[in-house]
């Protein structure tokens, strides 16, 4: 007998006639253990009911509202207002609201590399206490987590994972003329390239602007173009600051960085300048492009024949790396990675928490993400790897790339101040590569502008943000 008078023989025997009454119409089923959705939806009711206004792009927000009405179904917590603003114009309105401590937004959807900013301005909820109540876990590939977390603390929930992975035309590596002609030439394999070198020498020998087909997709514009520079300098063994927060980019592995990234302008349309995924994906998509590095969504429009004139003929598959260190290095980037984020000043922070946790959720997020029509919200988490909707609208070989690029994800500059870090660089990038600024002066005017950037902020706060920098950096040369 147990302390409590019951035997264990008489406590089987209840459980199994409690299993029975599962079966039994009428009688109360067994309790099971509960899901980490279920839980979240107590821990919601809890709460109260509410309608939670927020900051979102559209075509972020179309996809996800199915799964936010079964939560309102649930919990009676519901979207309310919401301002339709651009992923790229979202950081500069979050700032003004943080620092003006503004309760407007309840939550907000954006670029989660403006944790950091918006954090030590004291305008973010840390979600912490909140995933422990719902019993939630962030399944996400590979450390990719790590992004949510800053000082110690979780303060977004992705929905978009937007690592960027390989694109190289299939039909135009495998042709066996185009073969013949590169091993003559080069004394080597036309095939899917290894190092940035690699990947440029393949553009230059199969572009032909005669027939508007140019070596490059990717972009060279002053918003975006940047995120490519990183990739070549991660993967050459460069980190953009030492321990004392100066600036360590103008050396062998910047100039590296900044010299294949400015030769891309001899493969790339004349126009990519100015240009953005707008006008590169569909040009991705209908052949104009020999290969790139792009957002791994492109892959569902590819893959899509109402938006695609290439479906099956691209290979989807690893970043190049560089052998500048010594050794292979791949470094892919996720940026803007968008999430949602709650402000510590709403009055129904705690609704708008348990909402970002429920579309969070690797079950509730795989018809987000593999949304046919608005695709805007690419996989992150585990579960989508092995979703057979996910898989539908990435194809196998788009997801395996998925997931090989998250062990070598980074990010962009993840400090306070990333807005002003990361415009500073761009400008530089962009001037040199439209012929504005000499390509020797683009890393030493960055570095003092981006002293002055630290002036500002204060160094010490900087050198405190450098270990939440260093903690989302990837610790794999190469992917397992």
């Amino acid at each position: 007998m147990s302390r409590s008078g019951f035997s264990r023989r008489t406590f089987l025997q209840g459980s199994v006639g409690l299993t029975v009454a599962n079966f039994v119409p009428g009688t109360t089923p067994f309790a099971h253990a509960a899901t980490m959705e279920e839980q979240t939806i107590a821990a919601a009711k809890a709460v109260g009911k509410a309608d939670v206004n927020g900051m979102i792009w559209s075509p972020y927000l179309v996809p996800m509202k199915p799964v936010i009405a079964e939560f309102t179904k649930e919990t009676g917590i519901g979207i309310g207002a919401v301002q339709d603003i651009s992923i790229f114009d979202a950081p500069q309105r979050a700032m003004a609201e943080a620092l003006s401590r503004s309760p407007q937004f309840d939550f907000i959807h954006i670029d989660s590399n403006m944790i950091p900013s918006l954090a030590s301005a004291g305008y973010l909820e840390p979600l912490d206490e909140y995933i422990k109540k719902a019993g939630f876990h962030l399944d996400a590939v590979s450390d990719y987590a790590k992004f949510m977390t800053y000082g110690g603390q979780t303060y977004g929930v992705p929905t978009d994972g937007n690592v960027h992975i390989q694109y190289t035309r299939k039909d135009l590596i495998d042709n066996p003329d185009n073969k013949k002609r590169f091993a003559d030439k080069f004394g080597t394999e036309l095939k899917v390239p290894e190092t940035w070198e690699d990947n440029l020498r393949l553009q230059e020998f199969l572009m032909d602007p005669s027939k508007d087909l140019y070596g490059s997709g990717n972009l060279r514009n002053r918003a975006n173009g940047v995120t490519w520079w990183y990739m070549i300098f991660y993967s050459a063994g460069g980190f953009p600051f030492d321990d004392d927060m100066k600036p360590t980019i103008d050396n062998p592995a910047g100039q590296y960085a900044v010299d294949l990234y400015l030769q891309d302008k001899k493969v790339n349309h004349p126009e990519a300048a100015n240009w953005g995924t707008p006008q590169m994906i569909p040009r991705i998509a209908q052949g104009h492009v020999v290969s790139c590095q792009y957002w791994d969504g492109t892959c569902k429009t590819i893959a899509n024949p109402k938006q695609s004139k290439t479906v099956g003929q691209f290979y989807f598959s690893l970043v190049p790396g560089s052998k500048f260190t010594g050794k292979m290095v791949h470094r892919s980037i996720s940026s803007p990675l968008a999430a949602i984020l709650v402000n510590k000043y709403s009055p129904r922070k705690a609704q708008a928490a348990y909402m970002a946790l429920w579309l969070g959720s690797g079950k509730n997020s795989i018809p987000i993400v593999s949304d046919p029509v608005n695709a805007f919200n690419d996989a992150w988490a585990k579960e989508h790897m092995k979703a057979e909707p996910v898989l539908k609208a990435y194809t196998p070989e788009g997801i395996k790339a998925v997931e090989t690029n998250f062990q070598v994800v980074s990010p962009p500059i993840y400090l306070t101040g990333f807005l002003e870090f990361q415009d500073a660089l761009g400008k530089n990038l962009s001037e040199a590569y439209v012929g504005q600024l000499p390509a020797k002066d683009v890393l030493k005017k960055t570095e003092n502008e981006w002293n002055a950037i630290i002036g500002r902020i204060g160094r010490a706060k900087l050198k405190k943000d450098l270990a939440s920098y260093k903690a989302v950096m990837p610790t794999k040369a190469v992917p397992t």
